[in-house]
């Protein structure tokens, strides 16, 4: 083969790698919970799942059951009623007795500790939108993080047992055509804009392309003589 037919073929395989390359969307950075491969994580599941991550670290202190615990909520807030509802899940599960603010003070007053929690924030961010190049469908990063105050104090003696801001993040990347299902404006917090930045590396992709179309054709110009 003739040297700039070589050099030619080279330089396109080349811009080929990295276009190909080029285009991905980092990796998940690690699920917070199991679940189904067929599973559509919501963000108002990530959410759940990042909330039980902090519920599971928090009651590390806890003495296993028996015991009984009241569950207080600093305020009247949607997204404390999200997390006292996996609390409540995780820690029924483990053998505690529950109670929550609302229930009678009689019962209250039966109970062994308090988990007192107050969610500070929940974030998500659709940082980029992007193409997959070869099948050409569109990708969504996502990111989400979770921060709450958790206090744990011993209701007989007043104990501080824990008193700390607990912060759970994750980043993924998932299909456009899920965007549907994944994105919910059933709260405030489980919508997002998406970020429109990535298409400043498409339009720089379209002009590799474009000049790889070209070498490509010069290529099979110069062998057909």
């Amino acid at each position: 083969m003739p040297p700039v037919k070589h050099g030619l073929l080279l330089v396109c395989l080349a811009l080929l790698t990295l276009v190909s390359t080029g285009v991905e969307a980092a990796a998940p950075t690690g699920l917070p919970a199991v679940a189904a491969d067929d599973t559509v994580r919501t963000n108002l599941w990530l959410t759940e799942a990042l909330m039980a991550e902090i519920v599971t670290a928090t009651t590390a202190v806890l003495p296993p059951a028996p015991g009984a615990i009241r569950l207080a909520a600093t305020r009247d807030d949607p997204r404390n009623v999200i997390f006292q509802t996996v609390a409540v899940e995780i820690l029924a599960a483990r053998g505690y007795e529950l109670y929550i603010t609302d229930d009678e003070p009689a019962r209250q007053a039966a109970v062994d500790y308090v988990y007192g929690f107050d969610v500070l924030d929940i974030s998500l961010a659709y940082p980029d939108v992007g193409r997959t190049l070869g099948i050409w469908r569109r990708w969504v990063a996502r990111e989400l993080s979770v921060s709450v105050n958790v206090s744990i104090s011993a209701e007989s003696t007043g104990r501080i047992m824990l008193n700390e801001r607990m912060v759970r993040q994750f980043g993924d990347r998932f299909d456009s055509d899920e965007f549907g299902a994944v994105d919910s404006d059933i709260y405030d917090f489980t919508t997002a804009e998406t970020s429109e930045s990535g298409w400043k590396s498409r339009a720089e992709e379209i002009v590799v392309l474009g000049t790889l179309v070209g070498l490509v054709a010069i290529y099979f110009a110069n062998t057909g003589d």
